[in-house]
């Protein structure tokens, strides 16, 4: 029983401690222009999380020699690995397509893809 109730504080306490983590990055400045209206940025949180998740896992995926088509098209899977903010992500990836073809094939790093197309703040 007292095992039952450690384990419950633990989950309880991780739980919080992420959402505090999540709050802290959304204050530091998840912005993302606004392109068609419909979403105003206070309401994407994540969103640079997200674009700095999405962009380092493509970043280990692409090579020299890797076409754009080829990045387009892992652009488009890349977003059923992030899990709860799948919708989110391909929205972005969908938005700004071929702002990240050209991104991603560059040397840039995610952080600074993710600064120049407006999702992060420098």
């Amino acid at each position: 029983m007292l095992r039952n109730i450690i384990l419950v504080t633990l989950l309880i306490s991780s739980v919080c401690a992420l959402h505090w983590d999540m709050h802290k990055e959304e204050s530091n400045g998840n912005e993302i222009e606004e392109s068609s209206g419909d979403i105003p940025t206070e309401e994407l949180p994540g969103m640079c999380w997200a674009c700095k998740w999405a962009m380092n896992k493509l970043k280990k995926q692409i090579s020299n020699g890797t076409t754009k088509e080829d990045i387009k098209k892992k652009l488009s899977m890349v977003c059923d690995e992030i899990g709860f903010l799948k919708f989110l992500c391909r929205k972005f990836v969908n938005t700004y397509m071929d702002t990240l073809v050209e991104e991603l094939s560059t040397t840039d790093n995610a952080r600074t893809i993710c600064v120049n197309i407006s999702v992060c703040k420098k």
